[in-house]
């Protein structure tokens, strides 16, 4: 994951969306970049399976969205141009989509 965010940095990408990161039983998660805010459900039930990364030095402004679903495996923000306040605001969504193990199944 660090590697990955220190590529991104040097490539400009202002989001990255990681998923079945390791999260300690804490919550806490294991990797942090002083260049990028960590963005994660708020749950403390159940271990998290989605996250994504914001650049902290973006011209993008964000707000996560928990407001529109509280399901821990749907991270969901509003992302909007800090300089351009005439462009749409786009929505990123990070969903986790587990596919099953069982033989024979496409669940």
């Amino acid at each position: 994951m660090h590697t990955c965010l220190q590529i991104d940095l040097e490539l400009n990408i202002d989001f990255v969306l990681f998923q079945e990161s390791f999260i300690n039983t804490d919550l806490m998660t294991i990797i942090s970049h002083s260049a990028y805010y960590c963005i994660m459900s708020e749950s403390e039930k159940i271990r998290l399976r989605v996250m994504i990364f914001a650049k902290k030095s973006s011209r993008y402004q964000f707000c996560q969205r928990s407001d529109i679903c509280s399901d821990t495996d749907i991270l969901i923000i509003d992302i909007n141009d800090s300089l351009n306040s005439d462009a749409e605001v786009i929505q990123l969504i990070n969903v986790y989509n587990e596919k099953s193990l069982s033989e024979n199944s496409n669940e």
